[in-house]
């Protein structure tokens, strides 16, 4: 049994589970502790639901580093369930309603980013919840959810977008004389203003921080991500290991072959219209303004183009001729997929500072410091300090804090570049997960050689 165990922990998506905290995980749960007030005061491109949301949820269950994921799979559990609801509303009794959310709940980027410790569980939630009541008209959740998941993550207006373009494009034809009262009274219009008005203070905030944003740590784009994008999407693929770009370029292109077999169905047009412009639009968006303005590719930030390409896998099947190939190519994709599941999770391996900083605990005397070297390691190695109070960034060349490292959990006060006198020592961590011993010896104590 122990054996087991061990095997789901290490060598499944389960080892997402109990992974160190990564640096924006830590930065999470750090920032979570804040008062309220400066919670809202201090988000900037990041809104704070889900920050107010981890507060509520440390309170009750702590700080540790399962119970602080479980928030996260909480959202992807919550998603699966509207998934579930979706598709027996969609599939009825095929067995379809079924598989549906199996290949959503395990699908390589889903579950991936449902154990993180962000907010992409619960953007992933409000996303479905948007999607889903927007193709069955139902306009108050509509507006709720794409409210609730603007203010969790900023990348939710292509969500809004894409509903407001499907919509466009779908009723365009259906009334040729639009009066201003039709207009106004049409359920997306108003639904749109509500979205919009609550989005404001938001917007704000942003153009606020505008100047703050040019510096910045997206990765350019190049011709390996622009044939790949739609299989990097699908499996959660980001570059390592560096020789899998030419296998997600072959899942790009079959990608392709079931979009197009699910755009033949001209039964289900309406639903797979939607989930491809909610593919196309925000992947030619960014991409386009990342080619020619500035880097704002981040896969993560887009799985709602993730949830759509699941999503239009059972139209390609119900589409798929003979229908005896349906089963199998489904076999085939659950295969797929569980292999997949198996390989990645080593290949994704987080950094490990939970090791060096409890044997930094262990070796520390009373009045002994801890330092980091390199400002990127600050958020991990202050969430697992045990005493956060000893923990300094070592700047012996001045300040270099990057916002976008987490600048609202850091203070200047928390730089030095002071060498602490021998008893007193500084355990010294640096970014490839090592540590040294820093100090520095009165010479009058020194005794003078003969």
């Amino acid at each position: 049994m122990s054996g087991f165990i061990s095997f789901l922990l290490t060598s499944t998506p389960m080892w997402y589970l109990v992974q160190p905290l990564w640096r924006d995980e830590a930065y999470s749960v750090l920032f979570s502790a804040k008062p309220l007030s400066d919670i809202i005061a201090q988000s900037s491109i990041e809104p704070p639901v889900y920050y107010l949301l981890l507060k509520l949820w440390t309170a009750l269950f702590g700080t540790g580093e399962i119970a602080v994921r479980l928030l996260s799979t909480l959202g992807l559990l919550l998603a699966t369930y509207v998934v579930i609801l979706w598709a027996e509303r969609e599939f009825k009794s095929h067995w379809l309603s079924w598989v549906t959310p199996l290949l959503f709940f395990f699908n390589p980027m889903i579950l991936y980013y449902g154990f993180e410790v962000r907010a992409y569980g619960w953007y992933l939630l409000f996303s479905v919840l948007a999607m889903s009541a927007y193709l069955k008209k139902d306009w108050r959740l509509f507006i709720l959810s794409s409210i609730f998941g603007f203010y969790t993550h900023l990348y939710m207006v292509f969500v809004i977008g894409v509903s407001a373009l499907h919509y466009a494009l779908t009723h365009i034809h259906t009334d040729t004389k639009p009066t201003i009262k039709k207009i106004i009274w049409d359920p997306m219009i108003r639904s749109l203003i509500l979205i919009g008005v609550a989005s404001i203070p938001w917007v704000i905030r942003i153009f606020q921080m505008m100047p703050k944003f040019a510096q910045s740590w997206y990765f350019p784009v190049d011709w390996h991500l622009v044939k790949s994008v739609l299989g990097n999407m699908f499996l959660g693929y980001e570059g390592t290991p560096w020789y899998f770009w030419k296998y997600t370029a072959y899942l790009s292109l079959a990608l392709l072959g079931v979009f197009f077999l699910a755009w033949k169905n001209k039964t289900n047009r309406h639903q797979t219209g939607y989930f491809l412009l909610m593919v196309f639009v925000p992947l030619l968006t960014i991409l386009s303004i990342s080619i020619g303005i500035k880097p704002l590719f981040v896969n993560r930030y887009l799985i709602p183009v993730t949830v759509a390409e699941i999503l239009l896998i059972p139209y390609a099947l119900l589409a798929l001729k003979p229908q005896s190939l349906r089963v199998p190519s489904v076999l085939f994709l659950g295969f797929g997929m569980l292999i997949f599941s198996l390989w990645f999770p080593g290949q994704h391996k987080k950094a490990d500072y939970r090791t060096p900083m409890k044997e930094i605990s262990l070796l520390m005397k009373t009045d002994d410091l801890i330092y980091v070297d390199d400002p990127i390691i600050y958020p991990e190695a202050l969430y697992y300090a045990q005493d956060k109070k000893r923990l300094y960034l070592y700047a012996p060349s001045g300040i270099q804090f990057p916002w976008y490292i987490g600048d609202a959990i850091f203070t200047r006060q928390k730089a030095t570049a002071a060498i602490p006198l021998y008893p007193q020592k500084a355990y010294v961590l640096s970014k490839d997960g090592t540590y040294s011993i820093l100090y520095s010896v009165d010479a009058n104590t020194v005794p003078s050689s003969p």
